[in-house]
């Protein structure tokens, strides 16, 4: 009898040392996760260079050192506060890129403590956090939402004092989730509408009786009002466009009306969590698998805890019916991928009396007990390898791009600090990284370590921090921006700028700097890249003479600076 009794024993302890190794093994791979974002010297992260522009200019600014205060102003009501005032604090003592880096990897650590602590808000199983890590390095993060993933963990804390609140509504309570969601609304405008959406739905789901239900309501009223307050702000103070033009941006698109590709938003989705196009498409299976991962280790839905459920019905509505493009806003459901798998594991309870089933012994239950000990084996594994097979491309990846992008470096060292310059990527997409606009905004590294000034700018864009002043705003807009085919000289005055940053992987069009105002001369070519200069400027050309007299032919200035 006494050695039956040690047996179990033995197993008991066994179990609780194989959960051990799994809580290392999942600690150590969110640390090591830490680190893709330091593989790359420059990550190939697409809008980053824009925003690390914003974050060095606004540092200039507020230290009195830049020489661009009569282009730019400080727009302190912003819904992306959060993010520029932690990457700017830190740039007071590190380089800017090294601050971005620091943001994002202290973002995530916040990201997956938030989940583990809404998890345990829930009651959820603690198997499942495997399904959080991968979300924060899949479409957001490959596209560069700097702003949008700082913000992320505080639309994970603000539900887990919403969901508080919508269990015992208090005033400390509701003082809280009005606190929480005025810091996710100077985070994202994204976040704040999601975190307050389905904070409501859980106080809706909870509660019983009107009375409480409406009581319960006011400080997501109130949540409510200050939005009122900043879109009232925004129209009075037109800072939607002051140039008197209609938007270029799209207003409102579902991709689910293009005849072309539409029906890929119903696995797209999906996709997103880890890669940006269907030439990763393989990743599907991996975010499958972890679909089926809590059935097939046994899990049950939490049918105690309805509010468990209302996170992952919020982001069937983002996957069903938020809208690709609003407002000159574009990529608006896929950005909230990284949220559908810690949705997800939300749904299932923590597991108790393991041993219940086992104390039933029968020979049915015998049968069936090696299978389940099987796939109760095979199932971290396997979560642990999508994990860190997928790390592994993510940094191999980046390795790849920033040998690929050595070139651009040459250029940065021929430039001058504090100079005007003009970005013209007629090739933005990356065939390393697998994103369509991973160059698209790389030329703003001069802005951001330079103290230069390159269009196109965000400072044009309505949530930035750093905006154009009224009669300052450039003539090179959005358009010029994505179809550099379009450029003109005397469309975006040209003159303005002392360098041009032309990345193109086809031969550029001889006459494209011709002008009849300044001289422009290829300072330098290295790989992809090219860097023209413009030197001085005259005021026309004299009557008769071909404009192509005013600019060095690129034969001409390879002899002039070889």
């Amino acid at each position: 009898m006494n050695s039956i009794f040690v047996t179990r024993d033995n197993a008991v302890a066994s179990s609780h040392a194989r959960l051990s190794l799994e809580q290392i093994l999942f600690l150590g791979t969110v640390i090591l996760a830490g680190a893709l974002f330091w593989v790359a010297p420059r990550p190939p992260m697409g809008d980053l260079a824009q925003h690390a522009g914003q974050v060095a200019t606004l540092r200039d600014l507020l230290d009195g050192t830049s020489p661009w205060t009569n282009l730019v102003y400080i727009n302190y009501f912003t819904p992306y506060l959060l993010g520029y005032v932690i990457a700017v604090t830190l740039s007071f003592f590190v380089p800017v890129v090294v601050a971005m880096k620091l943001s994002l990897t202290l973002a995530f650590y916040a990201f997956m403590l938030g989940c583990v602590c809404l998890r345990r808000r829930f009651n959820a199983d603690p198997r499942l956090d495997w399904l959080c890590v991968p979300g924060f390095f899949g479409f957001s993060f490959q596209f560069g939402f700097f702003t949008f993933l700082m913000a992320v963990p505080v639309g994970r804390f603000f539900l887990v004092v919403a969901s508080r609140f919508a269990d015992a509504p208090t005033r400390a309570r509701g003082a809280a989730v009005v606190g929480m969601g005025v810091l996710a609304f100077f985070s994202h405008g994204l976040v704040f509408a999601f975190a307050c959406a389905t904070g409501g739905a859980m106080v809706l789901v909870t509660l019983r009786g009107m009375r409480r239900i409406l009581l319960a309501s006011v400080p997501y009223a109130l949540l409510g009002a200050l939005a009122l307050v900043y879109m009232l702000y925004v129209k009075q103070h037109h800072l939607v466009t002051w140039t008197g033009e209609p938007h270029t941006g799209p207003n409102l698109v579902w991709d689910w009306t293009d005849t072309s590709w539409g029906w890929h938003r119903s696995a797209n989705f999906l996709l997103y969590v880890f890669a940006v196009q269907m030439k990763d498409g393989y990743f599907l299976l991996a975010g499958v698998f972890m679909l089926a991962a809590p059935w097939l280790m046994g899990a049950k839905l939490n049918t105690r805890t309805p509010a468990a459920f209302v996170p992952m019905l919020a982001m069937l509505v983002v996957w069903l019916l938020v809208p690709s493009a609003a407002l000159d806003v574009e990529y608006v459901y896929h950005r909230f991928a990284l949220y559908l798998l810690p949705a997800y594991a939300l749904m299932f309870a923590s597991p108790e009396a393991r041993d219940a089933g086992a104390k039933q012994g029968n020979v049915r239950g015998n049968t069936r007990a090696p299978r389940k000990r099987l796939v109760a084996r095979i199932r971290p594994i396997a979560l642990i390898a999508i994990c860190w097979s997928f790390f592994g491309v993510v940094a191999e990846r980046e390795a790849r791009f920033a040998a690929a992008n050595e070139p651009f470096e040459t250029l940065l060292q021929m430039t001058e600090p504090g100079q005007r310059a003009l970005s013209l990527v007629y090739d933005p997409a990356s065939t390393i990284v697998h994103n369509p606009y991973t160059l698209h905004g790389y030329a703003q590294w001069y802005e951001a370590e330079q103290q230069g000034f390159v269009d196109f700018s965000f400072a044009y864009l309505l949530p930035q921090i750093v905006r154009f002043k009224p009669d300052h705003v450039p003539a090179m807009r959005p358009e010029f921006s994505i179809s550099p085919e379009r450029f003109d000289w005397k469309a975006v005055q040209g003159r303005v700028y002392r360098y041009f940053f032309v990345h193109h992987v086809k031969p550029l069009p001889e006459h494209m700097f011709d002008n009849d105002e300044c001289h422009v001369v290829l300072r330098a070519e290295a790989g992809d890249w090219s860097l023209f200069e413009r030197l001085e400027c005259r005021p026309a050309a004299p009557a008769g003479q071909s404009t192509s007299a005013f600019v060095r032919r690129r034969t001409d200035a390879g002899r002039s600076f070889s």
